[in-house]
C-alpha cells in the first residue's frame, strides 16, 4: 500500500520508514503538516501516519483538513504517533478531527505492524463498500430513467389518443411538454421540479374527455352556452388530478385547472390573478396559445409565426406573465424548432430528455 509518514523528527521518520520499507510498502515522507497535505493531494495514498506535535500544522489539525476533502477522494485510514497518554486530548483526536487509530512513541514495531494491518483491512473494507454505493446509485439512476421514460410515454400516448377526438395531430401534447420545460429551464427550475412539469405538462386539457364531442367537434362558432360548457375542462381536469399527494400530479393538476386563467384575473374558471396563478400554470398558459395558433385546429388554419408573435405580444401584461412571456420570446428559435421538429406523434424526433 501508499503510505505517507508525517514527522518533524529526522530520525523517528527514519525509523518509521525503515519497518514500513522492511513490510514492502511504498513510502511518502513528509516533514511538517502542510508539506504532508500538499504531498497527499499530488499522490495515491491508502494510510496516513502522522505525528501529533509538529509546527506550521498539527497531526490533528492535518487529519481534520485531510477529512474535508471533496467526497471523490478515496477513504483513507489515519494514524496518530504521540507522546500523549492523556484521554481528552485521544478522544478528541479520535472523534472530532476523525483519526482512525493513534500509537504512543517510542512505538513497538510489533504492536504498529498488527495496527497497520487493522487500517489495512479497513481501507480495503471501506473502498469496496464505496464502490459498491456507487454502482448501486448508478443502477437506481438507471432503473429511474426507465421508470421515467415508461411513464412520459405512457401518459403521451394515452393524452394523444384523447387529443385524436377533437382531432388534434399527437404532436400536440408533446409540444406542450417540451416548450414548457424550455421555459422553465430558462426560468432557473429545479432539475427534479422541471421533470415533473415534463409529464405534468401534456395533461393540461384532460377534462376534455368531459366535453360532448357535438362541441369539441363543432367546426363553427361556439354559443355562450357551449363555451361555458368548454370551460369547464378545466374544472373537470382538476377534479381527475385533484388530491394526490405525488409532485407530479400536483402540478398537473394545477395546470389543468388554471391553464385558461389570466395575468390580470379575465382568466377562467376562478378569475385569479397575477401571483395567484401557480408559474406552472402561467408557463402552459404561454406554450399553449403559442401551439393553438401555430397549428391546424378543427376551427381555424395556423397563422403565420410572425402574426402569432405579433398576437401574443399584445397579451403579454394581461393574458401573459410579463417574466415568462420574456422567456418564452428568449427561447423562441428552440420552441419554433420543437414546433416544426413534433409536427406529429409518429414523426417526432424530439424525445424527451432525462
Amino acid at each position: 500500500m501508499n503510505l505517507l509518514i508525517v514527522d518533524d523528527e529526522a530520525v523517528s521518520l527514519r525509523r518509521l520508514q525503515y519497518f514500513l520499507e522492511a513490510w514492502e510498502h511504498n513510502v511518502i515522507t513528509a516533514v511538517n503538516g502542510i508539506d504532508a497535505l500538499k504531498k497527499f493531494n499530488n499522490n495515491n495514498i491508502d494510510i496516513i501516519i502522522t505525528d501529533w506535535l509538529m509546527p506550521e500544522m498539527d497531526g490533528p489539525e492535518l487529519v481534520y483538513n485531510i477529512r474535508r476533502q471533496k467526497n471523490e477522494t478515496p477513504y483513507v485510514y489515519i494514524m496518530l504517533l504521540t507522546v500523549k497518554e492523556e484521554k481528552e486530548g485521544i478522544v478528541k483526536a479520535l472523534l472530532d478531527r476523525e483519526a482512525d487509530d493513534y500509537i504512543v512513541k517510542p512505538f513497538d514495531p510489533d504492536v504498529l505492524r498488527a495496527r497497520l494491518n487493522v487500517g489495512m483491512r479497513a481501507v480495503r473494507l471501506e473502498r469496496k463498500l464505496k464502490k459498491y454505493s456507487y454502482n448501486l446509485e448508478k443502477l437506481v439512476r438507471r432503473q429511474t430513467r426507465v421508470i421515467r421514460h415508461t411513464q412520459e410515454e405512457t401518459i403521451i400516448r394515452l393524452l394523444t389518443a384523447l387529443e385524436s377526438r377533437d382531432q388534434e395531430t399527437g404532436g400536440h401534447v408533446r409540444r406542450i411538454a417540451l416548450s414548457s420545460v424550455v421555459i422553465a429551464t430558462a426560468a432557473n427550475w429545479p432539475s427534479n421540479k422541471i421533470d415533473d412539469l415534463r409529464l405534468a405538462a401534456p395533461m393540461h386539457d384532460i377534462g376534455k374527455i368531459g366535453v360532448p364531442d357535438s362541441i369539441l367537434l363543432k367546426k363553427g362558432p361556439l354559443t355562450e352556452t357551449e363555451f361555458e360548457i368548454i370551460k369547464t375542462h378545466t374544472t373537470i381536469g382538476g377534479q381527475i388530478l385533484g388530491d394526490s399527494d405525488i409532485p407530479m400530479l400536483q402540478i398537473a393538476h394545477d395546470i389543468a385547472l388554471y391553464h385558461h386563467e389570466k395575468w390580470n384575473g379575465t382568466g377562467y374558471p376562478s378569475g385569479i390573478a397575477g401571483n395567484m396563478i401557480p408559474e406552472s400554470a402561467r408557463i402552459v398558459a404561454i406554450v399553449d396559445v403559442f401551439d393553438a395558433l401555430s397549428h391546424d385546429r378543427v376551427y381555424k388554419k395556423a397563422l403565420p409565426e410572425k402574426e402569432v408573435i405579433k398576437i401574443m405580444k399584445k397579451e403579454k401584461g394581461t393574458h401573459f406573465d410579463p417574466r415568462f412571456f420574456d422567456l418564452f420570446i428568449k427561447t423562441l428559435p428552440e420552441l419554433m424548432d420543437i414546433s416544426k421538429q413534433n409536427v406529429n406523434f409518429k414523426k417526432a424526433n424530439v424525445v424527451f430528455k432525462l
